[in-house]
Parts: C-alpha cells; structure tokens; sequence
C-alpha cells in the first residue's frame, strides 16, 4: 500500500520553523533540501519570512535553533508516494541522522516526520531511547498543525 499524499521536506521544515519561532527560538542554521526541481531560493525566502536572521547550510541537521544556552537540533522527512518498506527505510535513516547529532549533554535532538511515520515512531521510539539522547518528536500533520513530544512524554493526540 502506498502513501495517497506526499509532503515536501520543506513543508516540514517551515511547519516546524513556524512552531519553533513561535515557542521563541532563534534560528542558527536551516538546511534547505536541493535537488532537480526544487525552488531552492523560494524555500530561502520561506525560511526568511519565519526567521529574519538564519544562515543556511548544505549539510548537517535540517534546522539548529538556539534558546538562550539551550541548543535544539532537528532532522526533518517529507513524505513520497513510497511502498511500506521504503518507508520503514526513511524513517530508520531519519532516526540515525538524529541519534548523530546528540554530541553533547543537554542539548535537544528532534525529529520532525510526517503523520504517515506515526506508527513507526510509537512501535520504534521507545521512552528510553527517547530520554537517554533528549529526543523531541514533531508531527506534521498541516503547515499549522504540528504535535510535539518531549522525550518524556508518551505520544497521545
């Protein structure tokens, strides 16, 4: 069974930029996705309607933001028109780009996914894991609508 509608990365990165500026982070760096028919200075323009200050990368985490010494970063996924197994193999792939970002004691790791991984992070994220590298879970569900979950929090709606 495939997935009915696809979700751009950068539509996840803008929800979550949006929710993330909204809670009084600031933007360090934004990773903006590139590639054969993708818009890449309309998504700068995107971010730089969010954050007016914000550095953009080509590598690393897709969005670092700061809180005052608090330091969040967070690897974000779209959603292609893909079979269960690729699926399973993006969400594994997010979830290692995420654990290799966790260099250092307190910082925040996020991880930003469509609706469609939902069953993915509750049958592969346990509270543990989630607790021992301070994962935050965000669920894109529209651009407006954006569930997020400390890493000691069980993923209720």
């Amino acid at each position: 069974m495939q997935n009915k509608q696809p979700i751009q990365e950068i539509q996840v990165i803008t929800g979550v930029a949006k929710w993330l500026r909204s809670q009084g982070w600031t933007a360090d760096t934004i990773s903006v996705p590139r590639g054969q028919g993708l818009d890449t200075q309309t998504h700068k323009n995107e971010i730089k309607s969010i954050f007016r200050e914000v550095r953009f990368s080509n590598e690393g985490p897709d969005i670092i933001v700061r809180h005052g010494d608090e330091l969040w970063r967070i690897e974000c996924k779209g959603l292609g028109n893909v079979a269960p197994a690729t699926l399973k193999n993006n969400f594994d792939r997010a979830v290692a780009s995420a654990a290799s970002y966790y260099d250092q004691k307190g910082m925040r790791v996020g991880l930003a996914l469509p609706e469609a991984y939902r069953k993915h992070i509750t049958q592969k994220l346990p509270r543990a894991l989630r607790e021992a590298i301070n994962l935050w879970i965000f669920l894109y569900v529209v651009d407006d609508e954006i569930y997020v979950w400390g890493p000691d929090e069980d993923m209720v709606l």
